[in-house]
Order: C-alpha cells, then structure tokens, then sequence
C-alpha cells in the first residue's frame, strides 16, 4: 500500500458515518452553558467505551505514545468544571475489539475526532463563562498528533487485514453516533440549536 492508500480508503469506507456524525453533533448550541454541557457529555458517552476498550485490547502496545493520546483526564476536567460528574470507569461498558487491525480501524476515527478541536475550542470560547472549560477540545494542540497516528498506522497496515480495520473504523462511528443521539433525546429543546 502507498503511504495515503489506507487513510484514503479509511475516509471512503466510513464517508457515510462521518456526515451522520458531524450533522448530529452540529446540532448541540456550543456557545451556551446548556449546549456545551450536552456536547461534552455526548463525547463522554462515546470516549469513555472507546479509551476503555482500546486499552482492554492491549492499545499500548501497538500506538507508542498512546498514554499522551488519551483523553478522559482531560473531558473529565471540563465535566467537573461545568458541574457535571464524569462516567465512572467501572460502569461503562468497553467497546470490544478482537484484534490489532479493529483497534488500528477504531484508533482512526478516535483520533480524528480531534482534528475540529481547535475550530470548536474557538467558538465555545465566544462564551466567558466557557473559555476556562476547553482542555478536552485543546487537547494535544500544537502536537502534530495526526500525522504521528497515520504514519504508525501505516506502517501496521501491510501486516493488517483491511476488512478488520474497517469494522473497527465504522463501529467507532457508530459510538458516536449513538451517543449523540442518546444526548439530544434526552435533552430539553435548549441544549441544542436549530438543525436547520
């Protein structure tokens, strides 16, 4: 495979889940006490599995700096500030993965979810009251973290079956996805802006 081959194939097979994605977080107001709240919490409902059961899966063992790379301490700091409490590790339910290419595949979506952080950080900090509320979107700014994920990442991909990778991308998605969903059901109409 070239160099861009698996991150170009990655982004083709899971396009559909990531505009399903980003049209149901674009609906939570993020610059409102309310809608941030509801968006953090989403996040939370969706990072939390994954962190929990990349690690159960031996994630250390196949991204080198993954402990720089994990973001709970960081969520779990902006909940407790806006006076909500983090999920307690012990209740949350890992996402399963069997092997070394569905944790690759996972690691894909997980890490890109990073990549509007900076976009998003800058819109909640038009709220005051926000601004001190930023380390889970901050996280790893300035680090070149992307391009160190897709260069260890392809670098696994010629020993890795693409269809197990692929699983892994779209059922991280799917985390996603749920939790967003999850949130914006059970929230009040002001947590969230108009969708249209």
């Amino acid at each position: 495979m070239s160099h861009d081959s698996l991150r170009a194939r990655l982004r083709h097979a899971t396009a559909p889940y990531h505009a399903r994605v980003d049209a149901c977080f674009s609906v939570f107001d993020l610059g409102s006490v309310e809608g941030y709240r509801a968006f953090l919490a989403a996040h939370a409902a969706a990072l939390w599995p994954l962190e929990l059961g990349l690690e159960a899966a031996g994630v250390e063992n196949l991204l080198t700096d993954w402990p720089a790379r994990r973001r709970r301490g960081a969520l779990a700091r902006d909940l407790v500030r806006l006076g909500m409490a983090p999920p307690d590790d012990g209740g949350v339910v890992p996402l399963r993965l069997t092997d070394a290419a569905e944790c690759w595949g996972a690691l894909y979506t997980l890490e890109g979810s990073r990549l509007g952080g900076t976009v998003l950080a800058r819109r909640v900090a038009t709220a005051p009251v926000l601004a001190g509320c930023l380390d889970y979107l901050s996280h790893g700014a300035g680090q070149a973290l992307w391009p160190g994920f897709v260069a260890q990442l392809e670098l696994a991909a010629a020993r890795l079956p693409w269809p197990a990778i692929c699983v892994g991308a779209c059922a991280a998605f799917e985390i996603f996805d749920v939790a967003a969903h999850n949130t914006i059901d059970s929230a009040t109409p002001h947590l969230a802006g108009s969708t249209s």
